[in-house]
């Protein structure tokens, strides 16, 4: 169990998140493969289906993403707090709601695919390959839920490498078996769907296992407080899911205005959003690190120490964001080209990374604010930035824009966004970061 109340600030910040980047470079690397199999092997309509399959995914995803980021905050919490006992309650409540959350979304996906698919002006051969492919998939969610709820576990005790390994299992076999069921045996895009979803039930197996032997569940001296638990996530993670609800809504709205413009212009942003999530990774991890080290350490009482920690973690964002971005505009012609062999998918490729990596920075600190946010408990002010950046500035730019501008308007409609999201973050956190302070921390 890592603690993260002692030693250098951004040495444990970092430490903590890099097992959690290799993890999930691994995961975001099985998603660009994905992509440049289905897109080589499938062509460009297979590229748009898993495209316009994704928000549904993730819409159903949502909720669980912010719950299960309450269980890891409340896990911090008590590790920080030396209150171990309480762990068995929280386990059990985070158990019931994993089942019960897989189980509803199976339903849902079979009975709501088609009708969501419509809503979003998907019709025809790309909505039968859309509605297979959500069909299959939904075969593994409790895998998928299953691997997310160890994950949170081990995440919330600190355990950022034990995470690491079990969801770099699971996207290493992911990625063989999406080659042999879509390049090999030509299954289209349900043998990608069928190689997540036996991938994710392989890592839960794996995960559960090695959280049995290394992390068990103490005894708790009196019958388990789950349904306080389970409330207690309710009310802590139902912002961050509804942050996260917003968006999967928000991100079929934008499918709604780009499938208009042809199945080329979704597949090429597709490729873009596979991209960009694989280089927004680590700063992601980041953001998750910040959460558990506020955590813990606002649970041993020392908030000097989760200002410098947060104020050190910037900096290293801002560096490495630069960086990244000039690594990808520079090499924007050879990244379109390894996903698909269509000159008009890779022009607009292109031109997509061209206008929004310049402003990338701007995301990469503003969910590194978020992190420290989420863990002081405060998880309604990422929720308000979402919806001021996501639903009152990309959307209404997006579709007041696209009519006289194009396509570029739902582009530039990133960067309008993230501007908007990071000014609100640096308002919030405004006095954490300017606060003076003398107490002494390590550097």
């Amino acid at each position: 169990m890592a603690d993260l109340t002692t030693g250098p600030p951004l040495r444990r910040v970092v430490g903590f998140a890099m097992p959690l980047t290799a993890a999930n470079l691994l995961q975001q690397g099985y998603l660009l493969v994905d992509g440049i199999v289905v897109g080589h092997h499938v062509g460009v309509g297979g590229l748009a289906a898993i495209g316009a399959a994704g928000p549904l995914f993730y819409l159903l995803n949502a909720m669980f993403i912010g719950l299960g980021t309450a269980f890891a905050i409340r896990l911090a919490h008590l590790s920080g707090a030396r209150q171990n006992g309480e762990r068995r309650g929280v386990v059990l409540s985070l158990a019931l709601l994993t089942v019960g959350w897989a189980a509803g979304c199976v339903v849902l996906a079979t009975l709501l695919a088609r009708p969501a698919l419509a809503v979003m002006g998907i019709h025809g051969d790309l909505a039968d390959a859309c509605a297979e492919f959500i069909g299959v998939l939904s075969l593994g969610f409790p895998g998928i839920f299953g691997s997310a709820a160890v994950s949170a576990y081990l995440r919330g005790l600190g355990d950022a490498r034990a995470a690491m390994w079990v969801a770099g299992f699971g996207s290493v076999l992911n990625t063989a078996l999406v080659w042999a069921f879509v390049a090999w045996w030509g299954m289209g895009v349900a043998g990608a769907a069928l190689a997540t979803a036996v991938a994710a039930t392989a890592a839960l197996v794996a995960g559960l296992w090695y959280a049995r032997r290394t992390h068990p569940v103490p005894p708790s001296g009196g019958r388990p407080a789950v349904r306080r638990e389970l409330a207690d996530a309710v009310r802590l993670g139902f912002p961050l899911a509804s942050q996260h609800v917003i968006l999967a809504v928000g991100i079929m709205v934008l499918v709604w205005i780009i499938q208009a413009y042809g199945p080329v212009v979704l597949a090429a942003f597709t490729v873009v959003s596979r991209i960009e999530q694989f280089i927004a990774m680590p700063f992601l991890d980041f953001s998750g690190a910040v959460t558990a080290f506020t955590a813990q350490n606002l649970g041993a009482g020392d908030r000097a120490r989760t200002r410098a920690g947060l104020v050190r973690t910037l900096g290293l964002t801002a560096v490495l964001s630069l960086v990244a971005s000039v690594v990808v505009l520079a090499a924007r012609g050879p990244i379109a080209a390894v996903f698909t062999d269509d000159p008009a998918t890779r022009e607009l490729t292109e031109r997509y990374l061209l206008i929004i990596f310049p402003f990338f920075v701007l995301y990469t600190v503003m969910v590194v604010l978020h992190g420290h946010l989420n863990g002081s408990r405060r998880t309604t002010a990422p929720l308000v930035c979402t919806v001021i950046a996501f639903v009152c500035v990309q959307i209404p730019f997006a579709w007041l824009f696209n009519g006289v501008f194009g396509i570029e308007a739902v582009m530039w409609a990133v960067v309008a966004s993230w501007t908007a999201g990071l000014t609100y973050s640096v308002l919030c956190l405004r006095r954490v970061l300017f606060a003076p302070t003398t107490e002494v921390v390590p550097s």
